[in-house]
């Protein structure tokens, strides 16, 4: 599912259809210098447990999986040249801004199980994508801005 969320991210951050985009798993040391140096400058202080280059048509993007000593793993997304596009870090339920906690209110309880949450952040924006396993094996995803309010959300139904 992970990998998944990883290649649908990395096509809608290219611009691509999903049949277009190709993945492969690559030492940190094959990336291109300035990569591996935004890629370095924001593990630490963590330890980086891959990197994934990500082929969409003509373009690449790197994606590398950080694993962080007491705060969850971190993701990030770097162009070909190094730029950082995207900061995907795993948040726990009590570490939530008040007003995302506030937004989240009316679905926790009646048997409503959090799921887990990332905090995303892309250039100025942060959004908070929240997971929710919900009565009658329905999963509810939340997309809810830093202010509290529910950008999106998608349920699907688990059959």
């Amino acid at each position: 599912m992970k990998k998944q969320f990883v290649l649908d991210l990395s096509a809608t951050l290219l611009g691509s259809t999903f049949t277009s985009v190709r993945s492969e798993g690559i030492p940190l040391k094959q990336c291109p210098e300035s990569v591996r140096e935004t890629i370095f400058h924001h593990s630490q202080p963590g330890r980086i447990d891959g990197v994934n280059a990500v082929h969409v048509k003509d373009r690449l993007l790197y994606v590398a999986e950080i694993e962080r000593p007491g705060k969850g793993e971190r993701t990030l997304h770097v162009g070909g040249d190094g730029a950082l596009l995207r900061i995907v870090d795993e948040v726990r339920l009590r570490d939530l801004p008040k007003p995302v906690k506030a937004a989240l209110h009316p679905f926790l309880g009646e048997g409503n199980r959090f799921d887990g949450a990332d905090r995303v952040v892309a250039g100025d924006e942060t959004e908070y994508h929240v997971d929710f396993d919900l009565i009658d094996e329905v999963d509810l995803h939340l997309v809810i801005g830093e202010e509290g309010r529910i950008l999106r959300h998608r349920e699907e139904a688990d059959f």
